[in-house]
């Protein structure tokens, strides 16, 4: 009998096992792929309708998906993303997604990430890393006027499911989407599912700021929201240029001493407040903030104050801020 060192029999194990040839191989992506996946997906070509589809496109499915949820997903670990199927108009059958093993997952998503990219899709004009929580409030009053709830499922505050369920579910869109993905998607759903009953809303780049940025906090858990009354402006901000701001912006309404009487209140109602009598160095901070840069109507106040974050710098808020703070004690 024949006594094979072990350190040999653990090489030819190795070289013949499946890792030791496609690990980090493309080759095996593309194996899995061309054998597995596409007779559901397409991986090259131009956009079509959904309706002449089997599954979702995924030309693009490099830059659309973050690679850890990717991976779950091949893992089987995550929901069906389409409540009534991808072809709401085909009878649904109880199909289950493929399930692959660790190894295969992440050389697959690591192949797509590489692969498939595509050009349209560029850095986001959106930094969540200065993403307000009051944003995150706008955008998702933005996802119902803008009938988003019409088709796309997310979760209330209890967690239950709310929505139409005729598309891909948004309730983990945090941690599936890439924001570049997003925000080129969000510009022009129809350059990715033409004549797929795809919606293309009239709004500003603004307000499609807080629509993307909030999406991309759905799922995601203690999302650290940016709270610009801790930033440098703040730290910066001077009373003596806060008066000038306060004069030239709110005196029209407020009045010179902040006595509601400014020549603008006329005919106003409600009238402005009379920030002589308010004790507003004990305001919150995030009050004051949103307040100014969002307008009345962000914190339940009257929609004839204006908001001034398009208007004032940040400098010149944080200014007028320390200017009401020091001037109005409601004393």
């Amino acid at each position: 009998m024949i006594r094979w060192p072990t350190s040999l029999l653990l090489f030819v194990l190795y070289l013949f096992s499946p890792s030791s040839v496609w690990a980090g191989d493309d080759g095996y992506a593309e194996k899995i792929l061309n054998s597995q996946c596409k007779s559901c997906h397409r991986f090259e070509g131009e956009p079509k309708s959904k309706f002449e589809l089997k599954g979702p496109d995924l030309m693009w499915g490099g830059v659309k998906f973050q690679k850890p949820w990717l991976v779950r997903r091949l893992l089987g670990q995550e929901d069906n993303l389409y409540p009534n199927g991808y072809r709401w108009d085909k009878i649904r059958l109880s199909l289950k997604h493929l399930i692959m093993t660790r190894e295969e997952a992440v050389i697959v998503a690591d192949y797509m990430e590489k692969k498939f990219k595509d050009p349209r899709v560029k850095k986001s004009f959106v930094d969540m890393s200065t993403f307000s929580e009051m944003e995150a409030s706008l955008g998702a009053n933005l996802f119902r006027e803008y009938s988003c709830l019409g088709c796309h499922q997310i979760k209330d505050d209890e967690g239950k499911l709310i929505g139409g369920p005729i598309s891909v579910t948004l309730f983990d869109a945090g941690n599936r989407y890439t924001l570049d993905w997003w925000s080129r998607f969000a510009e022009n759903p129809q350059d990715f599912t033409p004549h797929s009953g795809e919606y293309l809303a009239d709004i500003s780049m603004r307000k499609a700021r807080h629509i993307i940025g909030y999406v991309m906090t759905l799922g995601v858990k203690d999302f650290k929201f940016y709270e610009p009354w801790k930033s440098k402006e703040f730290k910066n901000a001077d009373i003596e240029r806060g008066a000038q701001v306060y004069k030239e912006y709110c005196v029209q309404c407020h009045g010179k001493t902040g006595g509601g009487d400014g020549p603008g209140a006329k005919g106003l109602d409600p009238k402005p407040a009379v920030h002589a009598e308010l004790p507003l160095s004990d305001y919150p901070d995030d009050y004051l903030y949103n307040l100014i840069y969002y307008g009345g109507k962000s914190v339940g106040k009257s929609p004839n104050m204006p908001d001034w974050g398009m208007t004032l710098p940040s400098q010149n808020i944080a200014d007028v801020i320390a200017y009401l703070r020091s001037t109005f004690k409601g004393e």
